[in-house]
């Protein structure tokens, strides 16, 4: 397991905690206060890191400024040496002032030594720190090196600060790491003691006492150290021109160094100072204690310490390592405990956002009695411009989320947050502020706390509702109801706050539910709200109003079991736009309370149903492409006390819907149902009753219709079940309804002929064989087959059996298969072995007999009652008679699917003439069936079936002509009618002129 010493100098930081930190900033207040709209802007000059560094500086008159580190400022001499700058405070911020300080390389010679330093490239600004009227700025690449003879002790960066007395004028320099010692001596001690890579004043605080503490994280050959000294004790062993010179009073931390070579940045993994706590962190390279706070979070009046890992990365879902950054709390505990785990843990959210690069005190900055602390991630945010975040102090430590973020006002790549420096109150407000530099952009950003009203609020109402005691009436209805009292108190206080007080109140009643569906409104309104504002003055003693509100019937609503919850929002008056308040308003800006509606159910007012539900389906089974319509039969009971919002939830499975449902019970007759989606699967929910009352028993049918099962499976389930809202056995157990599912297809085969019948003439002329004309007529025997459904049929085969093999002693000459609707087909034998061409008009069936002077009538052999010595007919079948065999496939047979396979045949007259009076019936019989239905399901059966078609063949009598004396006889007959018809029309006419005249013209 991978571990890491912290640094040292944090440890320190730890013990001296008392030294480091003053008084807690002040009293009290919640949320957060920090205008990020009325900022104050210090620029410094381009590219010279102006913000590196920042801090407050109160000289001795009170007289407010601030202190800008800019490590990459242009010297004197246009080298890069670094610079610090002042600048006076002031709301519209302004010009800054560069600090005075010897920025030129120095040589002097002590004996037989030479001393040099170098100050290109020192990085004057690196850190700075305000004490009381001194300003000391570090260097920490500052160069140092010392020549004797041909040795030397090699050109390192030992580090230094410059210590500047602002009312006087008074300079001095630190450098504790300066030595005079060559560097084989460092070799041949194995680097014990070597403190020539120090950089002190990487970091750097001054205490309460005066004493300054110097971070130098390359001491003991990259071990690091701590250097402390009092600054009086500074000033006063400091001579102008001695480069090499004593403090007497200056200690440094344990020196640890052993002979072996450590990382300097990880530290020495396996022993620790005496003395020294050892924490133990699990990810290398987080550079963990590059950031490190104290401060009380807690309000337990020890200090506790924060510690930064901007480099640590997080594991996430797609097991990919995340930079995000992480900073570690660790409480002090009470007693000589050392620090055990962290407390908490904040990490990061922005990837590369450098989360925890600074941490910051910030005092109380709400006021609320614990101190708060800012968290910069210099490149994070949405566009990685950079964030602030602001964490609040509580009992528990800190809040694990910030309660405000502070986004850079500045582009992209300003490092926003890279120093950060809290705890001052800059502007005289009784609230701290906060400084955040943004070397980047050369620019310093100040956040001033606002004025926090911390605001107390009372909301009383009694604890249950009666609906039965009707003591208001509603004035436009007259109308009785349950009417009750809602009492509030507003009150104010806070540190700093204007004498008067204008507070913007809103009132809601039951808040949880629609506004269309609120059961309590306000009696004179009837509304469910009502907003009003407050005026608080002199003191801010609350000021206190009384509402009146009633419930409505329980018919125009449903929920009579969740608490009814009152909420009272108060708020300051809104600012013009683009303009911050004045003011933030804290403390119980929420207020909630509730009641409830008075049950039925007995002394302890706890309704405890019994719901009983039985079911049972009627349809069953379903069948694969078929309109399903299922039937759901079910039984619902409740058998304890009134169950309230009962209804029936009946989950359907997949391809399943919702038709109707029917009830038993008088006013249940037609349940009101809603089919509706719950995770992803459709269920109906039918009301029940509200209450359902005990002993309560409905009968329910529900028509459900079922499709696109093909992927169901061999059942579907519908899960049915009871519920309420009840808070004890509000659900009834859960009934699974399985409904098998299979697979059928009702294949049909007819078969016709065409034509049914034919009549043939008893004798027929001589014909040449095996020509056209020694055929009578074509014949056609057609089959069809149907899928009437539901499902598909696959495989199917179907076979034709016909009489003759197209043989000269054959009857029927087979001379086409013509397969329609997907079928394919083959015969054996092969038809129309003569090539006939079949496609030429083929001859009648009675041939043309020669003209004669007399008439002749032709009379069939039709069906009719058998005369004696009349013969039967043959029956010509694959039986009696060889065959032609017809095989058919169709892979595949959808639903409503039809296939068709006609076989065309003629008669053959050499057979007609070897038999002149017999009577025939040719019949072909056709057979087919299904191999399988693709279906992952049974099947109820596999289709098949058979079919015969039949065509009756008649013959002719033989034609007589008619007797010339039947025609005479006739003729005569017809003129004699004629006359006796002409005779009676004259009779008829003459007797009517002769008749007497009845009237006048």
């Amino acid at each position: 397991m991978a571990r890491a010493l912290c640094p040292l100098h944090a440890f320190w930081l730890l013990e001296w905690a008392p030294l480091l930190l003053g008084p807690s900033a002040a009293p009290t207040a919640l949320a957060l206060n920090l205008d990020p709209v009325r900022l104050t802007f210090y620029t410094g000059p381009n590219s010279s890191h102006f913000g590196f560094s920042v801090d407050f500086h109160k000289d001795n008159q009170g007289r407010v400024a601030i202190v800008v580190g800019a490590p990459r400022n242009l010297g004197p001499s246009q080298e890069e040496t670094g610079g610090v700058f002042l600048c006076p405070w002031s709301v519209e911020g302004g010009q800054c002032n560069s600090l005075s300080f010897n920025f030129r390389d120095e040589i002097r010679n002590i004996g037989s030594q030479t001393f040099q330093t170098f100050k290109a490239r020192q990085g004057l600004g690196a850190s700075v720190v305000s004490w009381n009227d001194i300003i000391v700025a570090c260097a920490p690449w500052q160069h140092w090196n010392v020549l004797e003879r041909t040795q030397e002790a090699e050109k390192t960066p030992v580090g230094g600060c410059f210590v500047a007395q602002l009312q006087n004028g008074g300079r001095a320099e630190y450098s504790p790491c300066r030595s005079n010692t060559m560097s084989r001596v460092y070799v041949g001690n194995f680097f014990s003691g070597d403190k020539r890579y120090c950089e002190a004043g990487f970091s750097s605080v001054v205490t309460q006492a005066g004493e300054l503490v110097l971070g130098a994280p390359g001491g003991y050959f990259f071990l690091g150290l701590l250097a402390r000294a009092p600054i009086a004790d500074i000033m006063s062993s400091y001579r102008p021109g001695t480069l090499l010179w004593n403090v007497p009073t200056q200690s440094f931390t344990y020196d640890s160094s052993k002979p072996e070579y450590f990382d300097g940045y990880r530290g020495n993994p396996g022993t620790s100072p005496p003395g020294f706590p050892v924490l133990l962190i699990l990810q290398m390279a987080s550079y963990f204690g590059h950031s490190v706070a104290v401060t009380d979070v807690n309000g337990d009046g020890r200090h506790d310490l924060l510690v930064g890992a901007p480099l640590y990365m997080e594991s996430r879902a797609d097991r990919k390592l995340a930079e995000v950054g992480r900073v570690y709390l660790f409480l002090q505990p009470r007693g000589p405990q050392a620090l055990g785990a962290p407390s908490l843990l904040l990490t990061g959210t922005h990837l590369y956002g450098r989360f925890g690069s600074a941490i910051a005190p910030l005092g109380d900055l709400n006021r609320d009695g614990y101190n708060d602390v800012a968290v910069a991630a210099p490149y994070g945010g949405p566009s990685g411009r950079g964030q602030v975040l602001i964490f609040l102090g509580q009992s528990e430590g800190l809040s694990s989320r910030p309660a405000q973020v502070l986004d850079s006002p500045f582009p992209t790549g300003s490092g926003f947050g890279f120093s950060l420096r809290g705890a001052i109150d800059i502007d005289d407000n009784g609230y701290p502020d906060l400084l955040v530099g943004a070397y980047g952009a050369s620019k310093v950003a100040v956040y001033r706390a606002q004025p926090v009203v911390r605001a107390t609020v009372q909301l009383l109402v009694q604890d249950s509702l009666n609906p039965a005691v009707k003591n208001c009436v509603l004035e436009q209805t007259k109308t009785p109801v349950s009417c009750f009292n809602i009492q509030i108190c507003v009150g104010a206080t806070g540190h700093n706050i204007p004498q008067k007080l204008h507070i913007n109140a809103e009132l809601q009643l039951d808040r949880q539910k629609p506004r269309q569906g609120r059961r309590v409104l306000l009696l004179n309104s009837q509304q469910a709200g009502i907003t009003w504002s407050l005026d608080l003055s002199g003191r801010h003693s609350p000021i206190c109003r009384t509402f009146t509100a009633f419930l409505r019937d329980e018919t125009d609503f449903r929920d009579k079991l969740s608490p009814i919850v009152l909420s009272l929002n108060v708020s300051l008056p809104p600012e013009k736009t683009g303009v911050a308040p004045a003011l933030v308003l804290h403390g119980d800006t929420h207020v909630q309370e509730q009641t409830r509606i008075i049950l039925d159910c007995g002394e302890d007012d706890l309704c405890v149903p019994q719901l009983q539900l039985t079911a049972m389906v009627v349809g069953s089974p379903l069948l694969i492409g078929a309109d399903n319509v299922l039937e759901l039969q079910m039984d619902a009971a409740n058998e304890g006390e009134g169950a309230y919002e009962t209804e029936l939830a009946v989950h359907l499975p997949q391809g399943a819907h919702y038709m109707r449902a029917l009830g038993n019970l008088e006013g249940f007759e037609r349940l009101v149902c809603n089919q509706k989606k719950e995770n992803e699967t459709k269920v109906v929910l039918c009301e029940l009753g509200n209450p359902m009352k005990k002993n309560t028993r409905i009968g329910i049918t529900m028509w459900v219709s079922v499709e696109n099962l093909e992927e169901a499976g061999e059942h579907v389930s519908f899960q049915l079940q009871m519920r309420s809202k009840n808070s004890q056995n509000p659900n009834s157990e859960i009934v699974l309804l399985d409904v098998p599912v299979w697979a059928e297809a009702r294949v049909e085969l007819r078969g016709n002929s065409f034509p049914a019948s034919l009549v043939v003439a008893a004798e027929e002329s001589d014909r040449e064989q095996n020509s056209l004309e020694s055929w009578v007529s074509k014949v056609e025997h057609t089959y069809e087959l149907h899928n009437n459904g539901p499902g598909t049929a696959n495989g199917l085969r179907l076979s034709i059996h016909l009489p003759g093999q197209s043989q000269p002693s054959d009857l029927l000459y087979i001379l086409d298969i013509q397969p329609q609707g997907g079928l394919l087909c083959s015969s054996e034998p092969s038809p129309n072995p003569l090539k006939l061409d079949w496609r030429l008009p083929t001859p009648s069936p009675s041939p043309t007999q020669p003209v004669h002077h007399k008439r002749e009538r032709r009379q069939a052999l039709l069906p009719g009652p058998k005369q004696p010595g009349e013969r039967d007919p043959v029956l010509v079948s694959c039986e009696s008679a060889p065959c032609t065999v017809v095989q058919c496939e169709l892979q595949e047979m959808a639903r409503g699917q039809r296939a068709m396979v006609t076989v065309l045949a003629l008669l053959s007259l050499p057979s007609l003439r070897q038999r002149p009076l017999d009577l025939f019936v040719l019949q072909s019989h056709a057979w087919f069936n299904v191999s399988s239905l693709p279906y992952a399901v049974p099947a109820l059966s596999l289709p098949s079936g058979e079919a015969l078609v039949q065509t009756q063949l008649f013959r002719a009598l033989e034609e007589r002509a008619i007797p010339i004396w039947w025609v005479l006889v006739g003729a005569l007959g017809g003129l004699l009618l004629l006359t006796l018809l002409v005779l009676a029309m004259w009779k008829v006419r003459h007797e009517g002129w002769r008749s007497p005249q009845v009237g006048t013209d």
